[in-house]
């Protein structure tokens, strides 16, 4: 049997491990726009959970007061996760907090702690690694297991109970575990799990046959979309429609599988295929600022694969504006990897993909195709700058990611 852990509200969760008052009441965890990595606080790279399911979060040192939350007066802020008793009053994940305090105005509003989430993730995961042979985390709240040939198929539901209780007893944290014979059902049936429950699919025709094809993990808004256009509302109806699914190719093939049942392995994944780094922001109009902030998200990037130790071949950068289009732009380079080459591909990047007249809201950076390689062309320039990389690597990795900063990095209003 395969099974899937999903923790509950988990931020929101996190928190009422070390405050009791916060238990039974509609609270919230609200994250503002990303600003503080732009303002040159002191910041660092935390990342206990090596492995592709999460990248590695910046974590600011700066404290900050519900204040934070203010700006030239108006209320500023999403819920990025809300406690049950929330969500019963029509406060869920997305949620503007002006909105969710128009809803409910003595409603508990946190600030994010990411520190704490990632350790309390990082303790999890140790301590199921001890209990469950073979553990995959997919999400820093979400874990697979592979109970195979180590809990007989008759007990696993009370396996199940059982570890739910002692992931309580020892974190404090409530869990949902979802039971299934392959691994994407087990994730579906955690949706019936919640909150705080076990659920086990014996059937899995049976179980799927009339559930909406947009609550299963992987279709989202556009396969929806398509799906529905053929007539397929239901996870029954993706079973009678196989020949349509196949005309798809290999996405086809792979939702298809993973809807009736068709196994995947769970395997503890350490090989990232890439490395990214994003931020959302305030709108901002002025280019040169733009720049600025793809320079502030280059040096994290390039401290981030020179702790991976790879050479990148691959950049991306994608852009969203404020009117809610998207532009984006990628590049293969076959260079030694070092800060200077990054800034300057992810500029000429960012020229390339700016198509719209509008204020950005988002830049995203990412690195992928690792492998080495040379150029003889600039072989002999990119070596020099890599061990200038290495040198400042090694300051930062002592002193934080803001030790050292590019002249271009500095505040485009102090100039």
């Amino acid at each position: 049997m395969k099974i899937h852990l999903d923790l509950d509200s988990f931020f929101v969760s996190a928190h009422r491990i070390y405050d009791e008052n916060l238990l039974n009441r509609p609270v919230v965890v609200v994250k503002r726009n990303d600003r503080e990595i732009f303002e040159n606080h002191k910041a660092e790279v935390l990342n206990l959970n090596e492995g592709a399911f999460t990248g590695d979060l910046i974590v600011s040192k700066k404290e900050y007061d519900k204040s934070y939350f203010l700006e030239n007066g108006k209320v500023r802020g999403i819920v990025v996760t809300a406690s049950y008793e929330a969500r019963e009053l029509g406060i869920k994940t997305g949620t503007t907090l002006k909105e969710a305090l128009l809803i409910y105005p003595d409603l508990i509003v946190l600030l994010p702690d990411y520190r704490l989430y990632h350790t309390l993730s990082y303790k999890l995961k140790l301590f199921l690694k001890k209990r469950i042979p073979k553990i995959e985390q997919y999400s820093i709240d979400e874990f697979f297991g592979d109970l195979e040939g180590w809990v007989r198929d008759d007990e696993v539901y009370n396996f199940c109970v059982n570890l739910k209780k002692e992931i309580y007893e020892k974190f404090r944290l409530p869990v949902s575990i979802g039971i299934a014979k392959s691994k994407w059902i087990a994730k579906l049936a955690t949706s019936f799990a919640k909150p705080n429950g076990v659920f086990l699919v014996r059937d899995i025709n049976e179980f799927i046959k009339d559930i909406e094809i947009e609550k299963f993990p992987g279709i989202g808004k556009r396969i929806e979309k398509k799906l529905k256009q053929k007539g397929i509302y239901t996870l029954g109806d993706v079973v009678k429609n196989r020949e349509y699914l196949f005309s798809w190719g290999k996405p086809g093939i792979l939702l298809y599988n993973r809807v009736t049942g068709i196994d995947e392995e769970v395997e503890e994944r350490h090989l990232r295929k890439s490395i990214g780094i994003s931020r959302r922001f305030d709108p901002v109009y002025c280019r040169d600022e733009i720049l600025r902030r793809i320079s502030i998200l280059c040096r994290y990037l390039s401290f981030l694969v020179m702790k991976k130790k790879v050479n990148p071949t691959f950049y991306y950068l994608k852009i969203r504006y404020k009117n809610g289009k998207k532009s984006k732009a990628h590049t293969r380079v076959e260079r030694l990897f070092n800060e200077l080459l990054l800034k300057e591909i992810m500029t000429l990047l960012f020229y390339r993909a700016d198509s719209e007249d509008d204020a950005v809201i988002s830049i995203g950076l990412s690195v992928g195709v690792f492998r080495k390689t040379t150029n003889l062309f600039d072989y002999k320039k990119d070596f020099k700058l890599q061990k200038l990389n290495e040198a400042i690597y090694k300051i930062r990795s002592k002193y934080g990611v803001s030790a050292l900063l590019g002249a271009d990095e500095i505040s485009y209003h102090k100039r």
